[in-house]
Order: structure tokens, then C-alpha cells, then sequence
């Protein structure tokens, strides 16, 4: 996969998880990668206002401490998507248990959920496409 990268190029990289301690959607960003910059910043914001106004199964308020600049470890994929292709690059996070602030007290956080969540992503990643 990374060499085919390295041939086409990457003009926007999401890396999708689950994560067991935050009970939140939440992104993070390459803030930390050496080339990060004011049109990296812009494509993240536009992104993360796009999921804001898509879905309330999103929010930018709790998530990853941002890495200070330079500081990034460039070992962790999004950072290295970042920084190889100067892209919005973002580690997309999903509860494991339940989005707290749009709780489910039967189900939680469940797999229609995050199929919805998936095609929510999928009208963020349109809306930012004309702006790559």
C-alpha cells in the first residue's frame, strides 16, 4: 500500500479507529508534523466544520492532545500521510462503548451507528474534495 502511495500520491487520508478510553467521535490532526501549515490547517478546519454540520455524532472538543510543532512522531501513520504528501491527514476516532454526549442507553455505540457515521464521513470527504 505505501509504495502505491508513493506512485499516485495521497490528496486526503482518513485512518479509522476505535478508542476504548474516550467516549467520543473525534478527529486528530497533523498539527505536530514539521510541514504542517496554513493551508493544512484550512483543509483540516473546513473538514471538521463539514462533520460539525452533518452530524451531531461528532464533536472537536474532547480528543488527542495536539502534538507541539516539529514534535509529531512521524511513526504513526496520519502523521507520516501528513507529512510525505503535505495532505489533510487525520486519525479518525470512534467510541467503543458509546458517543457520551449522544448516548444510546440500549444499544450504544453499534454497528448502525457507525455505518451512519461512515456515510456522514463520506458527505465530510465531498464537501472537502474541491478544496484539495
Amino acid at each position: 500500500m505505501r509504495e502505491r502511495m508513493l506512485e499516485t500520491g495521497v490528496d486526503m487520508f482518513l485512518d479509522i479507529h476505535g478508542d476504548e478510553a474516550i467516549p467520543y467521535n473525534f478527529v486528530a490532526g497533523s498539527e505536530g508534523i514539521p510541514s504542517y501549515d496554513e493551508r493544512i490547517q484550512g483543509l483540516e478546519n473546513h473538514f471538521k466544520q463539514a462533520l460539525l454540520t452533518i452530524t451531531p455524532e461528532f464533536q472537536d472538543e474532547v480528543g488527542y492532545d495536539k502534538d507541539e510543532p516539529g514534535k509529531a512522531n512521524l511513526t504513526v501513520g496520519s502523521n507520516w500521510v501528513g507529512e510525505q504528501f503535505k495532505c489533510l491527514s487525520y486519525t479518525v476516532e470512534m467510541p467503543f462503548k458509546d458517543h457520551i454526549s449522544q448516548a444510546d442507553e440500549l444499544y450504544g455505540w453499534s454497528p448502525d451507528r457507525s455505518v451512519a457515521f461512515g456515510h456522514d464521513m463520506l458527505a465530510a470527504v465531498f464537501a472537502t474534495v474541491p478544496k484539495l
